[in-house]
């Protein structure tokens, strides 16, 4: 029986709140929250429940400047009414300096002066080389420390354990190296405690290094401290540091400290404190020994390096990343350093601009003109998402410049790497440097991030030949694992950090140019000041993995567990209950560890039963197959009956054994029908008049069929927006002036970007459709929800190389989800790529899915119907013959839906009136419904064998949902067929977006005159 929370969504208010909530300004400077879009939605109206349980959700928004550390976490709160929002009522900021490195701990306490829970988000871009380390929730009134494990597997244990209304904490990083985290409950009249760890290596100049924390908030904290302990190499390093409000530094033998607390704090200016880099000596060292191991961290001075001007070039590439997150770059920056490279090259000959999105656009060539090369790159407006795999790089160029984050939207990252340099730059945080430094690399060319370095320093190291870091000797037996050992350019300072054996080993760092060593510095490694350099010996080795990501992934997820990194591939959790971690195999933190290894030598461990999944394969197609030759009886039905909902035979029980007739009056008895469900008679039964089948604002759309064949009508989705109307109303002329000038204030919001899309596709503008609906994927990266709307828009419009890539992604985010293979298979299928389709739906049915094994019912129809129409093409020796039953159908109709916690239900009202739903599943025409899905994507498919003359009226309803965070409203996508399975087979596609629950709408009729 469904459950039916009581949930009430106000989406004419969104904008407003949008306009409300994503805008923070501190000391006078803007901010944007990148993240109030997944925190916004159906949670907007503050009466609604879930199970029981008011929430209202906040959102903390955590700013980081550009050039500086990580921003204190603030809390924000979204809507009127609550004029008391979540307090930070006790902020410990704990800061530890070892060489050039820096943690930085919050450790933050939330009190809720509201009556209800309330619940929030964090996310953050991390700048270059920043990392979190550390994540800990409290639970049950004790700080739980977070366990790093796979990404997947994390996400798994998370969503499962959320459906039970209990809430763990998950920190995971997406493209673009964010972080995101969510945290629930802060309880009614409570409080709630969060720590998140950070570092990063310090920048400076030769003699110091600087520390600077942006703390200004917008209130007052109850109370705040703050520990700052500077780590020195050796006890008489000189006292070189900056005060805060006049609190100094105490020197003590072996750190620096300095100890601060404040009542009702409100600061106005940063905190910032200088290190001195090496004091007296030229190097700082630093050992730990660490699960047996002795590591060690060197950061030293390098010599003076000479260097030769460049060989001016001549001709010059210019690739500029247009997307939409170009917006967010330094774009000033970036021509300024631009235009003063190309103006002080004397024998400049050419220069030409590529510009990029999710198309590559005809290279521009300028000449020599600087000036008109600049004001060309001033006009570009951004938009879309980025898609690197399209450039090409031609012969006959100097060298190359890439203007981009990096960030690969859509598709893989590979390109033909060109034998010339390429210079990688980047202004924005959260790029892809890995993939960025790679490039440059391969390439011998430069990468600059221009948020961490000045214009002045930059065009120096691209004008200049240096000499650089070309590799690092040392005996293997005393010494191993140094890293970095590999060409690269050097700045006021040289890290290296490796694995010590012996007592003592000698260590030599080779300086020169052209691949010749023209310097040598040796040093002494031996045990030395103890401090945890552990972690900053996985931080270098990982980032030299990432030069080469997809061939090290595993490595790298390694030794993130072991040392508490997260990368890409790897999450924090912090669950409630240690049978919880029992359940998923995750290692608990250490006061959980012997009760864990108690429980999991009881645990059952066997892996899945191959055989029992074939044989129930096959009773699965048994199930079909006599459907097929021979539907059950039902009932006439009752018209008039106040349920709607008909009796099922005994028969029944054979096709549907988990629903018995007592379930179905029980459901009955508890069931209240949307008022959408009521009709007319004459609509019930099946009138042709299309003025009753088309709602207001709707326009039918008609599948011409030949003569005597049967005819699918759909209705056009007609959202009501008023950006809409506005683009209804301008010239052709005018029309993409008029989308950016609406996008300025609607481009936080999905279903701006999907229904503006929609708008063009309808009249024509394919590449310009394409690259605004391309802008939902870029709103919050690795949002499966997000990609599977736009892949399954692509695929409806033709571009099912698009959407092939789309589904990958997601089937890799996702790979626990059986409709990840299904939506993948369906893509290659219309790709024309019949045995990766083939192949998928194979895979699909021999896994065990625990959530959505019924969804192998609606494939074994779909991988018969593959096979029906490309057998000759087709390697069938991996399938078994007896799954192997051509099924073909007069009508058959199925939808699936674009959110993992959505119930959404189709209905078919058959020429006699009689409805076929997930409480009468089987019609007297021999028509069948599959498996109710509750939660999850669905599908749901209606089938019937021998079509009646008539109409075949189609409905979805939206029933229920219990997302806690949305991206929007929910997109449902149907597909009918007529003929399925034949030569004769016609099929016709919508997708339609629905936001109140309880929602029915009529979107399609099928009308058969055989």
């Amino acid at each position: 029986m469904k459950m039916v929370p009581n949930h009430s969504t106000d989406w004419s208010n969104l904008t407003n709140i949008w306009q409300m909530g994503c805008r923070i300004s501190i000391n006078g400077q803007l901010f944007f929250s990148p993240f109030v879009e997944s925190a916004v939605g159906w949670h907007l109206k503050n009466n609604q429940k879930i199970n029981g349980m008011k929430i209202f959700l906040i959102c903390i928004a955590s700013f980081v400047s550009s050039a500086l550390f990580g921003q204190v976490p603030t809390l924000i709160s979204i809507g009127d009414e609550w004029k008391q929002p979540l307090e930070l009522s006790k902020l410990d900021v704990q800061v530890e300096v070892v060489g050039n490195i820096a943690t930085t701990t919050f450790d933050m306490l939330f009190f809720n002066p509201q009556p209800r829970d309330m619940e929030g988000e964090l996310s953050l871009p991390l700048s270059e080389g920043q990392e979190i380390c550390r994540y800990a929730l409290e639970i049950n009134g004790k700080l739980r420390e977070g366990v790093i494990i796979e990404k997947v597997k994390a996400r798994q244990a998370f969503e499962a354990i959320t459906r039970r209304n209990v809430d763990p904490g998950i920190v995971n990083l997406t493209k673009g190296n964010f972080f995101k985290t969510r945290i629930y409950p802060v309880p009614a009249k409570g409080t709630k405690r969060v720590v998140l760890a950070l570092s990063e290596t310090l920048t400076g100049d030769e003699d110091q290094l600087h520390y600077t924390l942006p703390i200004a908030v917008s209130d007052t904290i109850g109370a705040f401290s703050l520990d700052v302990q500077v780590i020195k190499s050796s006890p008489d390093q000189e006292d070189n540091l900056g005060s805060f409000q006049n609190v100094r530094f105490d020197n003590r033998r072996d750190a620096y400290v300095l100890s601060l607390e404040r009542k009702h704090f409100m600061p106005t200016a940063p905190i910032q404190f200088t290190v001195p880099r090496f004091g007296g000596a030229d190097h700082q060292l630093f050992t730990y020994d660490f699960e047996g191991e002795t590591y060690f961290y060197l950061n030293a001075r390098p010599p003076v390096l000479s260097g030769s001007e460049r060989t001016h070039p001549r001709k010059i590439g210019i690739y500029w990343d247009r997307s939409s997150s170009g917006e967010k770059r330094d774009l000033e920056k970036e021509l300024r350093l631009l235009q003063r490279y190309l103006e002080s090259l004397p024998k400049l000959k050419e220069v030409t601009l590529t510009t990029f999105g999710m198309t590559s656009d005809p290279e521009k060539s300028f000449g020599n003109d600087v000036s008109a090369f600049m004001t060309y790159l001033r006009s570009i407006r951004y938009d879309g998402a980025t898609r690197l795999d399209q450039l090409r790089f031609p012969k006959g160029m100097d060298e190359f410049w890439l203007f981009s984050d990096g960030i690969q939207t859509i598709g893989g990252q590979d390109i033909s790497w060109p034998a010339v340099p390429v210079h990688t730059l980047t202004s924005s945080q959260g790029s892809d440097y890995g993939y960025l430094k790679r490039l440059a690399v391969k390439t011998n060319g430069a990468f600059l991030n221009l948020s961490k370095t000045t214009v002045p320093d930059a065009l120096a190291t691209l004008q200049a030949d240096e000499e650089k870091l070309l590799s690092v000797d040392f005996n293997e037996n005393e010494l191993t694992e140094v890293y970095p050992n590999h060409p690269q350019r050097v700045g006021h300072f040289v890290e290296l950090a490796g694995i010590l054996r012996t007592e003592k080993a000698n260590l030599q760092i080779n300086y020169g140019q052209g691949g010749e060593v023209t310097q040598r510095q040796t040093y002494v490694i031996s045990k030395q000041t103890s401090a945890p350099v552990s972690r900053i010996w996985a931080s270098k080795k990982i980032a030299y993995l990432n030069l080469d990501y997809s061939r090290h992934q595993e490595t790298i997820r390694a030794l993130g567990q072991k040392h508490r990194i997260i990368t890409k591939n790897s999450s924090f959790i912090v669950l409630d209950w240690v049978e919880d971690y029992v359940a998923y195999e995750i290692e608990p933190p250490a006061e959980l560890k012997k009760e864990y290894d108690r429980l999991m030598a009881k645990k059952d461990r066997s892996e899945p039963d191959l055989e029992d999944i074939s044989q129930r394969n096959l009773e699965r197609i048994s199930v079909l197959k006599l459907w097929y030759e021979s539907p059950p009886k039902v009932a006439a039905h009752q018209k008039g009956d106040a349920s709607g909902v008909m009796l099922r035979t005994r028969q029944d029980e054979a096709f549907d054994i988990e629903v018995t007739e007592e379930s179905v009056v029980e459901e009955m008895l508890f069931m209240e029908e949307p008022e959408a469900e009521s009709m007319s008679d004459e609509m019930e039964f099946g009138s042709a008049d299309d003025d009753d089948f088309a709602s207001d604002g709707d326009v039918m759309v008609e599948e011409t069929p030949g003569e005597g064949q049967p005819s699918i009508k759909v209705l056009a989705w007609l959202p009501d927006a008023p950006y809409l109307d506005r683009l209804r109303s301008t010239d052709e002329a005018a029309l993409e002036e008029v989308y950016f000038e609406l996008k300025l204030v609607q481009s936080k919001r999905p279903a701006f970007f999907i229904q503006v899309a929609d708008f063009f596709y309808e009249k024509g503008y394919r590449a310009l459709a394409t690259r605004i609906l391309s802008n939902t994927i870029e709103l919050d990266l690795e949002n499966p929800e997000l990609l599977r709307v736009v892949a399954k828009r692509l695929l409806d419009e033709g571009e099912p190389g698009l959407s092939v890539a789309i589904f990958e992604e997601i089937n890799n985010l996702r790979p626990d989800e059986p409709q990840s293979l299904r939506d993948l298979a369906l893509a290659h299928w219309a790709n024309d790529q019949y045995q990766e389709a083939l192949d998928l739906f194979h895979l699909l049915l021999s896994r065990p899915w625990v959530r959505f094994e019924e969804i192998k019912s609606v494939v074994l129809n779909e991988m018969n119907n593959l096979i029906s129409h490309h057998k000759n093409q087709l390697d069938l020796s991996g399938i078994s013959e007896d799954l192997i039953v051509p099924m073909p159908l007069d009508v058959r109709i199925v939808i699936d839906w674009s959110s993992n916690d959505s119930d959404i239900d189709l209905w078919v009202i058959d020429p006699k009136g009689e409805k076929c739903y997930y409480s009468h599943p089987h019609t007297a025409m021999g028509g069948k419904i599959s498996q109710d899905f509750t939660q999850g994507y669905g599908p749901e498919e209606f089938t019937l064998r021998n079509a009646g003359r008539g109409f075949y009226t189609v409905y979805v309803n939206y029933f229920s949902e219990s997302r806690q965070t949305i991206t929007g409203p929910v997109t449902i996508y149907a597909t009918m067929y007529t003929h399925y399975g034949t030569p004769q087979e016609q099929v016709k596609s919508i997708a339609v977006q629905v936001t109140d629950q309880k929602e029915s709408r009529q979107i399609a009729q099928l009308e058969f005159v055989e």
